[in-house]
């Protein structure tokens, strides 16, 4: 009934089912050959790209740290290549469209490395339920990205059309990071996250301080996304100071302007 079929490896686990959960919504919502790498229910990296090679190597790239015994969701087919790749670390699950006969010997050879074939799961993605001792809360999903026609640049310099797209991208993966969220991204791969604090301004901290640990060459110029509003300017700050270019938020503050004249001095 999950419309997805185990392969191989050990019987999944609560936290595997959360999980890979997580990650099938992500990878549902990307439009190239998309990996996406999950923690403890929250992304680590997510990487789109037209080779799914790279999209698997950048998505691994962006906290290979945090990506060990991760979960780990992918929207093509594994090949050999990519097999030998996955191989080089500590996986607890795979969920792929499918996999080449090659790749599934050279996988099966660890035998707890659950394998998981979704090339016939569809997400139905109607609601969202939260249980609270005998009560619950429904709500729809969130299917919305942003209204292209609603968004306002609100500082001196405008992004461009590659801009935008990458900008969309960064506030889509924003979405379904524990807030408060802070996400870098630098070429349809995320090069830094910052997850589920309770201060917006130590979500930046995390989110730069990973960036300059494992991808300190793709800060200069990346694209920052807020999944709320900046209360103060000292979190744009943060990031500015680590040489993100562009930021997305959705505004709201009644400082807002004090983290606009920010973001202009910057440029």
């Amino acid at each position: 009934t999950l419309g997805f079929t185990q392969l191989h490896g050990k019987e999944l686990s609560y936290n595997n089912y959360n999980d890979m959960f997580a990650s099938l919504e992500i990878l549902d919502s990307i439009k190239k050959f998309g990996t996406v790498i999950i923690k403890h229910a929250n992304p680590c990296g997510i990487s789109e790209n037209k080779n799914p090679l790279i999209s698997f190597k950048n998505a691994f790239a962006s906290d290979p740290i945090s990506a060990f015994g991760g979960v780990i969701a992918c929207n093509f087919r594994i090949t050999k290549k990519i097999a030998s790749e996955i191989n080089k670390k500590f996986s607890e699950v795979i969920l792929a469209k499918g996999f080449d006969k090659e790749s599934l010997i050279l996988l099966k050879k660890k035998k707890n490395l659950r394998l998981i074939d979704i090339t016939g799961f569809k997400l139905k993605n109607i609601t969202s339920l939260k249980t609270l001792d005998g009560s619950f809360l429904i709500q729809s999903k969130d299917q919305i990205t942003f209204d292209k026609k609603k968004l306002k640049f609100v500082t001196k310099l405008k992004p461009n059309k590659r801009d935008l797209a990458e900008i969309e991208f960064a506030f889509n993966i924003c979405k379904y990071v524990k807030s408060n969220a802070i996400i870098l991204c630098n070429n349809f791969s995320t090069i830094g996250v910052g997850a589920g604090q309770p201060s917006r301004l130590d979500s930046c901290k995390i989110a730069t301080q990973k960036a300059k640990q494992f991808q300190s060459a793709k800060i200069k110029n990346s694209i920052a996304a807020s999944d709320a509003f900046f209360p103060f300017a000292d979190g744009i700050a943060t990031l500015i100071k680590a040489g993100v270019k562009t930021i997305i938020q959705p505004g709201g503050s009644i400082r807002d302007q004090e983290v606009i004249n920010a973001a202009d001095k910057a440029k």
